[in-house]
């Protein structure tokens, strides 16, 4: 981002402290009877400071109590399991990840947002204007898989802190060597080495890896640009298979050209390693946008590009990271439908982008203004075009396929305790084990 740009962004971020609430947020304040109580759970997440800020703001200019829980990601879906399946809960609104999704449904633990469209107690504002990806990977169940779109899908949560993958890359580094950004894997991997040789303190590519699900988070990158997935149109298990050699063989090369490896890295050591300026590359969430551009935090704000994510077989680029649903055990249903709707309207969503919120519309990430401000929308904007919501199946089988089966095997298999061979082929019997043994699947089939 240039320095014109970081003034800009100041200068909209000053006003918009001092800004009125928008015409909706208004009248849903002044309708709000001032003894009711809302609550909300947030993950611990930088992002998702900016959601914190605006409820806080509402609850000082309303009057309205709001109470925030901040609580770290990995620790929210054991907490809303038991809050959720209470008789009334404590929350009004939640953030998910999207892999959760179908458990939750198939608990009956969400309200169903199409009935409240078609019995008038929500309204989502043009609803097209999502990013169609965006809104089948964080709300979408019952329809083709059980968990993406179709004939019998309905909608349970909206995408707010939802993402996909992207490349990011230190300019003044590549202007400084020649290099040019990746186009492909065979591109990337030629960069790891020369970026060892040339820049020896800087890390070639900062990369998830520790055990569970952050490296199979960090495999399913590279498993999907070559092609892979983790079960076939009928349901066959395909993770022992070219692309998942592959993917591994990726892995492998970032760890050893990595000082002191990737094997304990989770998804907050990425982020602070490439903002810090110790990371040359980085290739994972979108939501870096917000940790680089932040002119206190990021010492490399003003020596960031962005590319797509580099193609393998085919471009692909991962869905996930959060969506916000009303439990269906809310003590105020009416209002959290109601503060949904404005939470992921229009209006606020360009509000939220101009202090550096991550955009989940189309409209948004096209807006010419805000592409003067932040011209790494325009990747984004490309990217989604490949964004895969089948990235990973939402089954509710996923947690223990995710953390327990690949999470250790793709992590011995790194740390050369196993062969790659051996590690999928392990993971594939045991996956078809979980799968055999699901109630569930067996009457999906």
């Amino acid at each position: 981002m240039t320095q014109n740009n970081r003034r800009q962004l100041l200068r909209f971020a000053q006003a918009l402290a001092c800004a009125p609430l928008i015409t909706s947020l208004a009248a849903f304040a002044d309708a709000t009877p001032k003894k009711t109580v809302i609550r909300v759970m947030l993950p611990a997440i930088p992002y998702f400071e900016i959601i914190k800020h605006f409820l806080i703001k509402l609850s000082v200019k309303s009057g309205i109590s709001i109470e925030i829980d901040v609580l770290p990601y990995l620790e929210m879906r054991n907490i809303q399991l038991i809050e959720l399946q209470k008789n009334q809960g404590k929350y009004d609104l939640i953030f998910i990840l999207t892999s959760w999704k179908t458990e939750y449904v198939a608990l009956s633990l969400l309200s169903n947002l199409d009935v409240a469209q078609k019995n008038g107690r929500l309204k989502i504002d043009a609803i097209s204007d999502f990013v169609p990806a965006y809104l089948t990977v964080a709300g979408k169940v019952g329809g083709e898989r059980g968990y993406l779109d179709g004939p019998q899908a309905n909608l349970y949560a909206l995408p707010l802190g939802t993402d996909t993958s992207i490349f990011g890359y230190r300019s003044d580094i590549f202007q400084k060597h020649n290099w040019k950004a990746p186009l492909n894997y065979d591109e990337l991997l030629a960069l790891l080495p020369l970026i060892r040789q040339h820049e020896p303190e800087l890390i070639p590519l900062s990369s998830r890896g520790a055990r569970g699900h952050q490296i199979t988070h960090a495999w399913l990158l590279h498993f999907n640009a070559y092609g892979g997935a983790v079960f076939d149109k009928n349901w066959q298990v395909t993770v022992n298979s070219p692309a998942g050699i592959k993917a591994i063989d990726v892995l492998k090369a970032i760890h050893i050209t990595t000082k002191g490896g990737i094997l304990k890295n989770n998804y907050a050591d990425v982020g602070n390693a490439f903002i810090t300026g110790n990371a040359a590359m980085y290739l994972d969430s979108s939501f870096i946008f917000n940790i680089a551009n932040d002119t206190v935090k990021s010492v490399v704000h003003d020596k960031v590009s962005y590319a797509l994510h580099p193609k393998g077989t085919i471009h692909s680029s991962e869905t996930g990271g959060f969506a916000i649903a009303v439990p269906k055990n809310s003590p105020s249903i009416d209002k959290s439908l109601e503060l949904l709707s404005i939470l992921t309207n229009r209006a606020q969503e360009k509000i939220f982008a101009r202090i550096g919120g991550i955009p989940v519309r189309s409209s948004t990430l096209r807006d010419p203004e805000l592409q003067k401000i932040f011209p790494e929308y325009a990747v984004l904007a490309k990217q989604i075009e490949y964004a895969n919501p089948n990235w990973r199946p939402a089954i509710p089988e996923w947690s223990i396929i995710n953390e327990e089966i690949l999470g250790s095997l793709l992590h011995d298999a790194v740390a050369g305790k196993i062969t790659a061979t051996q590690a999928l082929e392990q993971a594939q019997e045991k996956i078809l084990l979980v799968m055999q043994a699901s109630g569930r699947f067996k009457k999906r089939v």
